[in-house]
């Protein structure tokens, strides 16, 4: 071999040698742990995330990658990631949405910190959550106060909505009754849940139509004289009411109808119209108008009798009065020159206020 050619050999395999001592320097093994699974791979990648991106691996926000993405790799080295799944979690009747890089429900219970005894689940512990996640609800244990039929108790239930607690405590409810919460609101700890049994019916009630008093003038008759010829009747009517009663109460009350079921018989009365002859009264000589004083309060006649059927005679004396002044038997039934007297008696005692409305008439 030539002289000149024994350099460019030795240059050249010294070269080769270094390259090729570079080259397998920079190959290393590293443990790639994806949800768990772990694999060996060799790699030329100098930090955590050009290994991933060389897996085909994109973390995202919610991903938890170990060591940081920026991190050196070294050889023999893990790099972990654990993808998070989305949960839409309802937990008591109240949703959110969550993130938890669990790969079980049980899993992801301890993450979220659910951990107590009893809690209902909607589905088993045991379940892969899916990489694109699912819908999870969980209801915890509460205690409830419930009224139902007058009867108060707390109780602890897993039942998620006022309804399902109904149902779990064989409480139904008829057509017409309520509750204090909607069937379908979420229960949360101490809240009241109160049944109302409502009952829903018809009463007819009865009562009095009055009858109507229709008078005739009678020219014949003296003023005064009024004579009842044909008594009135009372009539009958019905009265439909609904009648809404709350635990035993009645709560309202709606008239629907009203029904006469017996006519009123009007009553029929003469009313006399002939003047009254001025002698009515006898004259007395006390200077008063004892005349007026009896036309102002009967109209002038002996026989007289009030409404209510108290006050008798032209004066209107009680059967008190009439016998404190003397006066025996029914007032109504003495003569004019008797009541007269009484009369006379009653103010000679008391004045003319024995008389609050017509004594005045006794000055004209």
């Amino acid at each position: 071999m030539p002289r000149p050619l024994k350099p460019v050999l030795l240059a050249l395999v010294l070269l080769g040698l270094v390259g090729g001592s570079l080259a397998l320097a920079a190959q290393k093994s590293v443990t790639l742990t994806v949800d768990g699974q772990a694999r060996e791979l060799s790699t030329y990648a100098d930090t955590v995330g050009e290994v991933l991106e060389e897996e085909g691996l994109q973390p995202r926000s919610h991903d938890v990658v170990l060591p940081d993405a920026a991190a050196a790799v070294g050889d023999g080295d893990t790099v972990v990631l654990n993808r998070a799944r989305p949960l839409t979690l309802t937990v008591d009747g109240v949703s959110s949405e969550v993130y938890v890089t669990a790969l079980s429900v049980d899993e992801a219970l301890a993450q979220l910190g659910y951990r107590a005894e009893g809690l209902v689940v909607s589905a088993s512990r045991s379940e892969r959550l899916p990489l694109d996640g699912m819908e999870l609800s969980i209801t915890t244990p509460k205690d409830v106060t419930l009224v139902v039929d007058g009867q108060e108790r707390v109780v602890t239930t897993t039942a998620a909505t006022a309804g399902e607690l109904l149902a779990e405590q064989g409480v139904t409810l008829g057509p017409a009754d309520r509750a204090s919460l909607h069937p379908g609101q979420a229960l949360l700890a101490h809240m009241r849940l109160q049944v109302f049994r409502v009952q829903v019916g018809e009463v007819a009630v009865p009562s009095p139509v009055d009858y109507r008093t229709v008078e005739t003038p009678d020219p014949a008759a003296l003023e005064g004289d009024d004579t009842v010829t044909r008594k009135g009747v009372e009539g009958e009517q019905v009265t439909t009411f609904r009648v809404t009663v709350t635990d035993g109460v009645e709560t309202g009350r709606e008239q629907l109808a009203t029904t006469v079921t017996r006519e009123p018989v009007d009553q029929l009365v003469t009313v006399g119209t002939k003047p009254r002859p001025a002698t009515s009264v006898p004259a007395t000589a006390d200077g008063l108008n004892w005349a007026a004083l009896a036309k102002c309060e009967s109209g002038g006649r002996p026989t007289a009798v009030s409404g209510t059927g108290k006050y008798r005679g032209m004066y209107q004396f009680s059967q008190a009065t009439w016998n404190a002044v003397g006066g025996s038997g029914d007032p109504a039934a003495a003569s004019a020159e008797e009541q007269t007297k009484r009369a006379q008696m009653l103010y000679a005692r008391s004045g003319a206020g024995q008389w609050p409305h017509c004594g005045k008439n006794l000055f004209n």
